[in-house]
């Protein structure tokens, strides 16, 4: 089930035990993260236990947020940018039964978390690889708490002790490594959806005798990929904005339409096809056509006129 406007609106919002503002979004099937701008950053905490995820990305600006709870889902890549730009207040992030196995999520977690204090990996298969600890205390220095269990000063001194050490390097590099290898798993991946996305059966749409696409609005196999085939660098940008920055539920599905079809939200069609709506004002009509018929009939009035004279003169 994706995780739409509609269902963020209807979710159970409470005041859990620790006194937070949470909203409840847990075993609802959700594949990716996507709308929370929808939550207008009202929350301290929002609980996506036992989903879908595989990814934690795609965060729209909210700086309340401070815990997020994800044990149960898939998660094996962290987007550190995303969440150190968007999402700078986190300090709580329970990924206990998640997909992790890299150093370098916890290299992005560490860039992109620098207030986090509590974080549980228990049962991802990271844990179980050597020196996993000490590692992850290395690269998350503010760690209060790391799978439940208090950091001592003892094994912050440890791990700095194996960051100066060969082992220590062997793990830096095995981290980049790890990141090179996520990065073009990733674009790997986009591009065969992008290729499987440009091939579908697009009700309104076929190639051209020269092998061009020419694709006409309409109903696309999905708003994920019209998005992704359909629009520029730009426009994807924009869509973007319009979505963190709608003020409703029905503005957002409004501009999920348009982009399944095909349309950008910031045309006169797209005013056309919802009846208005994105600042573009539809094109004035055409001025009436000129009254050709009577314009002729006077000439030719005029010219039988001139004829008589003309008759008239010369008898």
């Amino acid at each position: 089930m994706r995780l739409s406007a509609n269902i963020l609106q209807s979710a159970e919002q409470r005041t859990n035990p620790l006194g937070e503002r949470e909203i409840l979004l847990r075993s609802l099937a959700i594949p990716a993260i996507e709308h929370l701008a929808v939550t207008r950053d009202q929350f301290d905490a929002i609980d996506m236990s036992n989903n879908h995820l595989s990814r934690l990305e795609n965060f729209p600006r909210l700086e309340r947020l401070s815990c997020l709870y994800l044990g149960g889902n898939g998660i094996d890549f962290v987007d550190g940018k995303n969440l150190r730009r968007n999402v700078p207040g986190l300090k709580t992030l329970i990924l206990s039964g998640n997909g992790v196995r890299g150093w370098n999520v916890i290299a992005d977690l560490g860039a992109g978390c620098p207030k986090l204090e509590f974080l549980s990996l228990v049962g991802n298969p990271v844990t179980r690889r050597q020196n996993y600890r000490l590692f992850a205390i290395y690269k998350i220095p503010t760690l209060k708490v790391l799978d439940f269990q208090k950091v001592k000063q003892t094994e912050r001194e440890r791990a700095q002790r194996l960051a100066s050490s060969a082992a220590g390097a062997a793990m830096e590099a095995d981290a980049r490594l790890e990141a090179r290898a996520a990065a073009a798993d990733s674009s790997a991946a986009s591009m065969a959806d992008g290729a499987v996305a440009a091939s579908g059966p697009y009700s309104n749409g076929f190639m051209g005798e020269n092998g061009t696409n020419t694709f006409e609005p309409g109903e696309g196999k999905s708003a994920e990929e019209s998005f992704a085939t359909q629009f520029t660098v730009e426009e994807k940008a924009k869509i973007r904005d319009m979505v963190a920055n709608a003020a409703s539920a029905e503005e957002i599905d409004r501009i999920e339409s348009l982009v399944k079809r095909g349309i950008f939200p910031g045309t006169s069609e797209s005013v056309s096809v919802n009846g208005g709506g994105y600042g573009i004002a539809p094109p004035p009509p055409p001025p009436p056509p000129l009254p050709e018929d009577e314009n002729q009939g006077n000439d030719e009035e005029g010219a039988e006129e001139d004829d008589d004279s003309k008759r008239q003169r010369t008898e």
